[in-house]
């Protein structure tokens, strides 16, 4: 099985969500009192690593040795992994753009966003009645609008950064890094997202995505990652001035 995960590249991206998670447990074990909005984007980084190792174990194990012990799943819809994926873009996009939710200030904004939210998970369930994407391919509806959600958030959030003295302060914001990393992978994925049905028909489509996937996960991570450390960094600093 573990051969099955070198050969198709499926390693990198978990070792730099590893990584993300690992440096976000010590950025909330040197700060006791580490904000709420931070707190939660630490745990949905943890959640996510264990989500998609879970997710790709499953897959796996189904494609290797065919749900051997669990034969009852083979035949049904739910030997594939999509319905997985699925679960797992909704999740994301409600996480990510709650998390920017607790970055705003502004109560309208706040629930113009939760609103929007809701209403775009609600949909997304529905859309899944009416289509068999569900389980069989990653759903364009829930995936290309959740993208410009997060977008629509990140913006909101922005917005609300040069309008008040928290633009002084930036640098000191984990949520600028979270926000570089996740609008630049968007970006990068989602138009080729929309042409992801040429796969099928087009080994070197395939190729090419899948090496622009695994370095968008790769780029979107690392910005994570390097946004906790630096945050980390600063409260060291901030400490050592205060013992001066």
């Amino acid at each position: 099985m573990w051969e099955t995960f070198i050969e198709y590249r499926l390693y990198p991206t978990y070792i730099f969500e590893f990584i993300a998670a690992v440096v976000g447990c010590i950025y909330l074990y040197v700060d006791r009192n580490a904000r709420k909005a931070d707190r939660f984007l630490i745990y949905y980084l943890i959640f996510i690593f264990v989500f998609d190792l879970m997710a790709i174990i499953y897959a796996l194990y189904g494609h290797v040795y065919e749900f051997r012990y669990f034969e009852f799943i083979n035949g049904t819809r739910f030997a594939s992994h999509w319905w997985i994926a699925n679960i797992l873009s909704l999740i994301t996009t409600t996480a990510y753009t709650l998390y920017f939710v607790y970055q705003l200030n502004s109560k309208f904004w706040q629930r113009i966003i939760i609103f929007l939210t809701g209403s775009y998970l609600i949909t997304s369930i529905i859309s899944y009645f009416f289509t068999d994407y569900f389980f069989t391919t990653t759903a364009t509806y829930p995936y290309v609008l959740g993208a410009f959600l997060i977008c629509f958030s990140i913006a909101i959030y922005y917005l609300e950064l040069i309008k008040t003295d928290r633009i002084l302060k930036y640098r000191s914001e984990l949520a600028i890094y979270i926000s570089i990393g996740l609008l630049i992978y968007k970006l990068a994925i989602t138009p080729l997202f929309m042409f992801q049905r040429y796969i099928s028909v087009s080994s070197d489509f395939e190729d090419i995505y899948g090496y622009i996937l695994d370095f968008a996960n790769l780029f979107m991570y690392s910005v994570f990652a390097f946004g906790i450390i630096k945050m980390i960094l600063e409260m060291k600093r901030s400490q050592r001035r205060n013992l001066i």
